[in-house]
């Protein structure tokens, strides 16, 4: 690889990341593989793991995640996966889930601004929700992640007007995502509204819309926000509202998505704290390589003694 490449947004070969500077130069190699062999936890955790579907070929990657064990597949409405082209994968990924037998999740766009302060805007986010989520019904997904959110300029709005807006936005996609029977499962954000530790603000201002609902824990998230949370004290006091997990490792500063054991981020007391626990999680990571994929995969079933 040259530094006069034009290179993707990440280069990732098994064991070793590159990354690119800001001038998009390839950086040295900074970081060698997971531990070949982390100690399992002591904690009984019944996780069904998938991972996020890679912009590729759909039937490959399903009937590959199958042969890896792995119980679902996460697709991300967006992109080459965008509602507007389920022409081109929506069927090739439904016959290859029936053929499987694998579960599958999806990821609402998090582009939709479900907070903006303007009115038309919101409207316009939501609509296209409840089109994804009748996507996902016809997929018989059997969880929408989405991020209750607001774009709002922080200095033209407070952040009670902002979160009033992420609030009006996320109770209308629950309601129409329970319409459908596809769980929605609101994911906690790097930047607030709503940061992990603001969830209890959130269901406080859902009122009723909140009964039963599940949320997505995304660790990378958690611990990059602003106030970050230690993963372990969190997820045990929230276990019963935690559905979904978002797996994703980081060496601190940005959302990096790196497999499960190649950054900083306490896995092992994540689980360890979720003694009893059982929900899916996704290994959200930014490559389309499935080999490294399948090393977040290893390091994730080895500390669950499986």
């Amino acid at each position: 690889m040259t530094a006069d490449r034009r290179p993707a947004r990440s280069d990732v070969v098994v064991g070793v990341i590159r990354g690119f500077n800001r001038r998009g130069r390839v950086t040295p190699p900074v970081f060698i593989g997971p531990d070949p062999d982390p100690a399992p936890v002591d904690a009984t955790v019944d996780v069904e793991l998938g991972f996020t579907l890679p912009h590729r070929d759909v039937r490959p990657a399903v009937e590959w995640a199958a042969s890896e064990g792995f119980d679902h597949v996460e697709v991300l409405l967006d992109g080459p996966n965008a509602r507007s082209r389920a022409a081109a994968w929506r069927d090739p990924l439904a016959a290859a889930l029936a053929d499987t037998g694998l579960d599958c999740v999806v990821h609402l766009p998090f582009a939709l601004d479900l907070g903006s302060p303007f009115g038309p805007v919101r409207d316009g986010a939501v609509r296209e929700c409840r089109a994804c989520l009748d996507l996902a019904a016809e997929l018989d997904a059997s969880k929408a992640v989405f991020h209750p959110a607001s774009d709002a300029w922080d200095l033209g709005w407070t952040d009670a007007e902002r979160r009033e807006f992420a609030v009006d936005g996320c109770r209308r996609v629950v309601r129409a995502a329970r319409e459908r029977d596809v769980p929605p499962v609101p994911e906690n954000v790097i930047d607030g509204p709503f940061v992990a530790p603001e969830f209890d603000d959130l269901f406080a201002a859902l009122g009723g819309a909140a009964d039963g609902l599940g949320t997505t824990f995304d660790t990378a998230h958690a611990v990059l926000g602003e106030p970050a949370v230690d993963l372990g004290t969190h997820a045990a006091a929230n276990a019963g509202r935690i559905d979904h997990l978002h797996l994703s490792d980081t060496r601190g500063g940005s959302d990096e998505h790196l497999p499960a054991g190649m950054g900083e981020i306490d896995l092992a007391g994540l689980f360890s704290s979720l003694d009893g626990w059982s929900g899916t999680a996704t290994l959200e990571v930014g490559t389309r390589d499935l080999e490294t994929i399948a090393l977040g995969k290893r390091h994730v079933d080895r500390l669950l003694g499986r």
